[in-house]
């Protein structure tokens, strides 16, 4: 049997073009990697589950500048949404709204949102007895704020009164100790347009508590509202304490239309860490 040598100075010249090459090529990767960290972050918008409502759909999102501070979070709801809503029941429908994971989301104080349509609307009669949408954002796990019942005794524990605005109050012409099931007890803004002599409801800001807890934030709109070039921002009036300090809150309300995507946009916005 023959035996074959190999002449390992045949492989020098292979070799050395190897290491030519990897000299070459390191630098050029790293240079790679380090355009990738350098470059500028940009401003991000996320969305969760979409969720039917009515003909069309609804979606939370939370928005967020280009150092991952949140901007805004809020409801998009589709044109379309404002087709087929339901009737019944008259107590309305609720429509749960998960959030979008992720660092900016978790900067904020919110659980969870929901997109109530009142086909009827509610109490107190005479003020909110229109058609009209209740946009919440949770401050408490949906399995807590589910479990709330009509009238449920946790809804009379107030909290401090410095983690309301000055000057809220339980709606008048409602029943004493009304905490509204799966919501809890709202507050209401006595020198809104809807409480003055001749004014009416067309959107308006409440409060929510329960068990001693600051528990949502709702901006309230009608349907007739809900119209191509809608667009308002309005201020929210703050408390002195917030319910969760190190979380980003809101200085304003949205309320407006997208004629690019065919969505309306209800959102809180404008954070400030507190």
């Amino acid at each position: 049997m023959k035996t074959t040598k190999t002449n390992s100075r045949l492989f020098l010249p292979v070799w050395t073009r190897l290491l030519a090459l990897l000299a070459v090529g390191l630098p050029l990767l790293q240079a790679c990697d380090n355009d990738d960290s350098d470059a500028p972050r940009q401003p991000s918008v996320n969305y969760g589950p979409t969720v039917q409502v009515g003909s069309g759909s609804a979606r939370s999102f939370v928005a967020a500048d280009a150092d991952g501070k949140p901007t805004e979070i809020g409801i998009s709801v589709t044109e379309t949404a404002l087709n087929g809503l339901p009737a019944t029941p008259a107590t309305g429908t609720m429509y749960d709204l998960l959030l979008p994971g992720g660092d900016a989301t978790s900067r904020l104080p919110f659980d969870h949102l929901s997109f109530d349509w009142n086909p009827t609307g509610h109490e107190p009669a005479g003020t909110y007895t229109v058609p009209h949408f209740d946009a919440h954002f949770y401050m408490i796990p949906m399995s807590v704020q589910h479990a709330i019942t009509l009238d449920d005794p946790k809804g009379d524990i107030f909290p401090a009164a410095n983690k309301l605005p000055t000057g809220y109050i339980t709606p008048p012409n409602v029943a004493p100790g009304r905490t509204v099931p799966m919501m809890g007890r709202h507050w209401v803004d006595p020198t809104s347009p809807e409480y003055q002599p001749g004014g009416s409801f067309s959107h308006t800001f409440i409060y929510g508590t329960y068990d001693g807890h600051v528990t949502f934030l709702e901006p309230m709109l009608t349907k007739a509202l809900l119209v191509p070039g809608v667009a308002i921002q309005q201020a929210i009036k703050q408390p002195q304490v917030y319910e969760t300090t190190g979380k980003y809150y809101p200085a304003t309300y949205t309320i407006r239309h997208d004629a690019g995507a065919r969505e309306y946009i209800i959102s809180l916005k404008d954070m400030t860490l507190r």
